[in-house]
């Protein structure tokens, strides 16, 4: 069967979303996002993965934190307690490094994927990392129990969640960019452009709008 679905197709997604791309590497089948906000620098991969005839996609939003000896136990409890209410995504540790990740595996039936669906599971996991980005450190540094930071990061989300009657990002954020296959050296690449997450948290909002109509 022809993989038709490519990662082409996840960046005129993105593109329809008003989304800035920061990189598409075709050779790896993968596209990099990188948002700035009040939770800092992260970024997100969407990656296209084939076996024989199946197909999958990834989303991965790497290093979100870092779980070393310090409050471990809490940081996983924290962590298993947050995987148990969210419905799309899971976080993971790389037990090598004490890297924290958010990903989201989902099978492309038919070898591809709705544009609403999509949409709605990018904005899951958007707006997971915007409501638990400082779950971990709110245990390590803020002395506080996995349960008191769970509850303070939801409630500090929530308060300041984005006003559901401002709606969308504009089409002239949107910038594909795509990279030539040979390696580029950093000085040779230009800044990457950034995204305002809480212009996409407003798309979330909307969305979440709709979805409980």
């Amino acid at each position: 069967m022809t993989n038709s679905f490519s990662i082409l197709h996840v960046a005129e997604y993105l593109k329809r979303l008003g989304l800035k791309i920061s990189q598409v590497d075709r050779s790896q089948n993968t596209i990099e996002l990188t948002f700035r906000g009040e939770q800092g620098q992260w970024h997100m991969i969407a990656g296209i993965h084939h076996s024989g005839n199946a197909s999958k996609l990834m989303l991965i939003v790497p290093q979100i934190g870092i779980i070393s000896e310090q409050k471990r136990l809490e940081c996983l409890e924290a962590l298993l307690a947050v995987n148990y209410r969210i419905a799309m995504g899971k976080f993971g540790l790389d037990l090598t490094d004490g890297e924290v990740r958010l990903e989201e595996s989902i099978p492309l039936a038919d070898q591809k994927i709705t544009f609403e669906q999509f949409r709605l599971a990018f904005s899951a996991l958007v707006q997971t990392v915007a409501i638990y980005h400082d779950l971990l450190h709110r245990i390590t540094d803020g002395d506080q129990s996995p349960q008191e930071a769970l509850q303070a990061c939801e409630n500090e989300f929530f308060a300041q969640a984005p006003d559901e009657s401002d709606f969308g990002l504009t089409a002239s954020m949107a910038q594909v960019t795509e990279t030539p296959l040979q390696t580029t050296t950093s000085q040779d690449q230009e800044e990457p452009p950034e995204l305002d997450v809480n212009e996409v948290l407003e798309e979330v909002a909307r969305l979440l709008g709709r979805h409980t109509e």
